[in-house]
């Protein structure tokens, strides 16, 4: 694999769980959710631009993209899991087109946007995502583990989206649905 990143940039993402970049271009995101099935442009993008990245910040070979959505803020702080019914995640790409910056902040945990609108947070979806200083719509982009699960999560207002593929609880995610990214 083609290195892309700098060792500073790499460095900084292992230790503190997220790094934002520039991605210089507008991102052509609209409201339907996992746009990238119908929209191949928007897939070849995020294939040739946004993939990279998210593979040598995660240190995979090989990533699926899992989920894309335009999240409405939860009322509290949480973890990404918590948010979706997807098991696996590994990576979260953030934008946001019009990013408002807190004047408080939440001790524990990060923004879930970028600071501009033309960058991208790249983030682990491990950390605590401070959703009640977040008054910006951020659209999150998922890359998950090879062999990613659907679950139920009541927590997650879309926990049956995937039905209309054809997916049971418990079901690996297919190529044919979530694309392999290598």
């Amino acid at each position: 694999m083609r290195k892309i990143l700098a060792a500073q940039q790499l460095s900084f993402y292992t230790k503190n769980g997220s790094i934002e970049l520039e991605i210089g271009s507008d991102i052509p995101f609209s409201e339907k959710r996992d746009q990238w099935r119908e929209d191949a442009h928007l897939l070849a993008f995020i294939k040739k631009e946004l993939a990279p990245l998210a593979l040598e910040l995660s240190g995979k070979k090989q990533l699926r993209l899992i989920l894309s959505f335009w999240i409405q803020p939860p009322h509290k702080n949480c973890l990404l899991k918590e948010m979706i019914s997807i098991q696996g995640a590994q990576i979260v790409i953030a934008f946001s087109p019009d990013p408002k910056m807190p004047v408080k902040r939440f001790p524990l945990g990060i923004l879930p946007f970028p600071s501009e609108a033309k960058h991208a947070l790249f983030f682990d979806p491990r950390l605590i995502l401070d959703w009640e200083h977040t008054s910006s719509k951020v659209f999150f982009l998922v890359f998950g583990l090879t062999h990613s699960v659907y679950i139920e999560n009541k927590q997650d207002p879309n926990t049956h989206y995937l039905k209309a593929f054809h997916y049971s609880f418990g079901d690996l995610l297919k190529s044919q649905t979530h694309p392999l990214i290598s």
